[in-house]
């Protein structure tokens, strides 16, 4: 691509390897975080804290995308574009009949109809729903190329982003005025800046446009205080009134954006200056190409971790999760390592 910027970021190629370690470990929780175990002991309390101090993954991944696609300096055609999508449709019709046999032979589809068996085989599992919105930010990246060549329309999207995130967040539990705030929000039926096209446009904005080094201390300082305030809510409120990790950590909170946002200025600005050996920067270049073939097949290891027995709360949460984590991690980037070797197939199903 001819104008494309030559240089690999290496501190973004870091990033994307530490969110996809947090995304195995939300879903390494999983496995001792469920109702058998009340919120109440104390093994699970650590589950929730280590899925709570992960919630920033998701919005990562998008930021670093956005940063991408919608910068006016690369070239992003709709050959490009079309390519991208179908690296995504290829691997969910690969991937997916992968997993409904994993399902069916497991036994988790004993309880469902064929009504409910279909439903699950269009929709693929759980972390499949990455697949269908990156698909469709792809989709409508062409229209928001056009509005981050104008910062100031960009910042106003933002802005619309922030407040209306709020607003379907949290709007509908403020005092007094909860139920007005519910209702006009229903009324008004926007989504022109809702759900994750606001982080595909953060993602470039904040790195095009760098804050002042007073601004990044507030942004820093800030960051920090909400991802304290967000994870001791999250904890609290699951000890009292029993888990819910949609309340305090979903991905489009904005806690979770200013939290994402702190994250992702602080590899821009900061990481981004180690210099790195160039034997670490191969295997980070390496790991970082091997992050969607992990992310698709990760879930896989996960539960097959489960099904011989393996758990977090086998001892010590603080000691086995992380050792769980760093297992799926490895031998997920073994597999995909294994299959990218197959010639021609390897890197088109992976």
């Amino acid at each position: 691509m001819g104008n494309d910027k030559a240089k690999r970021e290496i501190h973004l190629d870091l990033l994307r390897i530490l969110a996809l370690l947090a995304v195995i470990s939300v879903h390494c929780t999983g496995m001792g975080n469920t109702e058998a175990v009340p919120t109440t002991d104390f093994n699970r309390q650590i589950l929730i804290f280590f899925d709570a101090v992960m919630t920033w993954q998701i919005p990562i991944y998008v930021m670093i995308s956005g940063r991408f696609f919608l910068d006016p300096e690369r070239t992003v055609s709709a050959t490009r574009l079309v390519k991208a999508v179908r690296r995504i449709v290829i691997a969910f019709l690969v991937w997916n009949p992968v997993y409904q046999l994993y399902y069916i032979v497991s036994g988790a589809y004993r309880d469902l109809n064929w009504k409910g068996i279909l439903s699950m085989a269009v929709i693929g599992p759980y972390h499949f729903w990455f697949l269908f919105m990156i698909v469709f930010l792809y989709a409508i990246t062409p229209f928001l190329r056009e509005i981050v060549k104008n910062r100031r329309l960009a910042e106003y999207y933002i802005l619309l982003f922030i407040v209306f995130s709020f607003l379907t967040g949290y709007g509908e539990s403020l005092p007094i005025v909860g139920s007005v705030v519910a209702q006009v929000v229903t009324k008004t039926n926007f989504h022109f800046a809702l759900g994750y096209a606001g982080y595909f446009v953060l993602g470039y904005y904040l790195h095009r446009y760098p804050r002042t080094k007073h601004q990044e201390r507030w942004l820093y300082a800030a960051g920090f205080a909400m991802f304290v305030i967000t994870v001791s809510a999250s904890v609290y409120r699951a000890v009292l009134e029993g888990y819910d990790g949609q309340w305090y950590t979903g991905y489009l909170k904005p806690n979770l954006i200013l939290i994402s946002s702190a994250v992702y200025v602080f590899f821009c600005n900061r990481v981004s200056r180690i210099s790195f050996s160039p034997a670490s920067r191969k295997l980070i270049a390496e790991l970082s190409a091997n992050s969607f073939g992990v992310y698709l097949i990760h879930a896989l290891i996960v539960e097959g971790a489960g099904m011989i027995g393996l758990s977090p709360l086998m001892v010590s949460p603080l000691l086995m999760h992380p050792v769980i984590v760093m297992l799926v991690f490895v031998l997920s980037n073994a597999f995909v390592f294994l299959l990218r070797k197959i010639p021609v197939v390897g890197k088109t199903v992976i």
